[in-house]
């Protein structure tokens, strides 16, 4: 045997080195940095929930207002009233993106989505909105 890998569970530690005491063992490196990035990834995971719910129901109350307004809009209102809900679509995709531990942290893979959308916001608005 060349060697052993394990998630470093005590019990598999024990068990390793009683059967083969002598072959080199070594910690999975996916659990070792899963492990190393728990509390960051924890952190990550608070600011995104805190700014899920402050965000979204404004968003929905954007989106109610919008749907309210396109039924009576006239058709060029209407367009422009379906560009601002695909807007609150991206934001509200931003806002449930989810992190995957070691790696992927959900408002680092939210804030790029965010950034265009105000960018197109902003370049939009200084178009005069069309």
């Amino acid at each position: 045997m060349l060697g052993t890998i394990s998630d470093a569970q005590e019990s598999e530690l024990l068990a390793v080195q009683e059967l083969w005491p002598d072959v080199p063992h070594q910690v999975c490196q996916f659990h070792v940095l899963r492990d190393a990035s728990k509390s960051a990834f924890e952190v990550d995971k608070q600011i995104k929930t805190a700014m899920r719910k402050r965000l979204q129901p404004k968003v929905r109350e954007v989106r109610k207002q919008i749907k309210k307004r396109s039924a009576t809009a006239a058709p060029k209102e209407a367009e422009q009233l379906a560009v601002l809900d695909e807007y609150a679509t991206g934001i509200v995709t931003a806002l449930n993106t989810d992190g995957l531990q070691p790696f992927t942290y959900a408002t680092v893979e939210a804030t790029p989505i965010l950034d265009e959308i105000e960018t197109s916001l902003e370049q939009l608005s200084k178009k005069g909105g069309q």
